[in-house]
């Protein structure tokens, strides 16, 4: 059975939402700045709850939700340890998470414009994914 733009949508915020999560989670043990360790934590939060709605949305449509494969984790993983191993400073992990936040809206955007017939539900929790992490890349750049 073909997915529906909806599922499509609400397994693309899945995957995004787990993407910021599974990050923040690989970086918060790296640096001692109490403020960037607060906002992180903030962020974690919400990426918990949009990527529970998105939970919610998929079961009341009968559909599993499928989150980052195994080998997208390792990739990510690798890329921050390779990018932190020499430099732990709130300005390098700050960057990339600036960077992360903004590869985020990009993919909300795409998924509005790959899925235009999911349901009014799917996107205006794309939209508020899409918002929270432009506030997030703004966050972030206080920190550098």
């Amino acid at each position: 059975m073909m997915q529906s733009d909806n599922e499509k949508m609400l397994q693309e915020i899945v995957q995004n939402t787990e993407m910021g999560k599974n990050t923040l989670d690989e970086l918060i043990g790296l640096t001692h700045d109490q403020r960037l360790k607060d906002e992180m934590m903030r962020q974690k939060r919400e990426y918990r709850r949009i990527n529970q709605a998105a939970h919610t949305a998929l079961d009341a449509i009968g559909a599993q939700a499928h989150g980052q494969s195994a080998a997208a984790r390792m990739s990510v993983s690798m890329g921050i340890r390779t990018r932190t191993m020499l430099d732990k400073s709130t300005r390098n992990l700050a960057t990339m998470l600036a960077e992360g936040s903004g590869q985020g809206v990009l993919d909300c955007k795409r998924a509005e414009k790959d899925y235009p017939a999911a349901s009014p539900g799917a996107q205006k929790l794309c939209r508020e994914l899409g918002t929270m992490q432009a506030q997030a890349e703004a966050a972030w750049r206080e920190f550098i």
